[in-house]
């Protein structure tokens, strides 16, 4: 495993999360949800994350030994239905492409778990598209599991 530190995110890694952000549709989105609006939502939303306008999230960037950047995470506050209370949410997690399999998202899954233990919640949360089928298995060895699974008919 590559030694990977994480930190957060400041004006300059920009560039940096806004080349990866199409990433997160790599596993190819639903056929019925516009690619361009989903990459422009989660740019916009990780943007305002990154600058302050997001009250309770943050973005945190993972780095080599010698300040590369690896990945992100986006994090939130979100509330759970059943606590009635706020727990931590992955909002988005990316890895670079060259720097897969190396660690770094279990290093970006273990700071959303500190992250949230901080702030007291009790539940840390994340959402993943069903087709996206690869980073499944990395969350569940992390000690998420599955508890619910969203259905969507299109209406328009």
């Amino acid at each position: 495993m590559t030694h990977v530190r994480i930190r957060s995110a400041v004006e300059k890694d920009w560039p940096f999360i806004q080349a990866l952000v199409p990433e997160l549709l790599g596993f190819g989105p639903p056929t019925w949800r516009d690619r361009r609006e989903m990459i422009g939502t989660d740019t916009r939303v990780i943007g305002d994350a990154l600058a302050g306008r997001a009250t309770g999230a943050t973005v945190l960037i993972a780095e080599d030994v010698d300040g590369a950047p690896l990945g992100f995470i986006h994090l939130t506050a979100d509330r759970d239905y059943y606590l009635q209370d706020s727990c931590g949410h992955i909002a988005d997690i990316v890895v670079a492409p060259e720097a897969r399999g190396r660690g770094v998202g279990k290093a970006l899954l273990a700071e959303a778990e500190r992250w949230s233990r901080d702030r007291g919640y009790q539940l840390l949360t994340l959402n993943v598209f069903v087709e996206n089928r690869g980073p499944q298995a990395v969350y569940e060895a992390a000690g998420f599991h599955a508890e619910a699974i969203k259905y969507v008919k299109v209406l328009v």
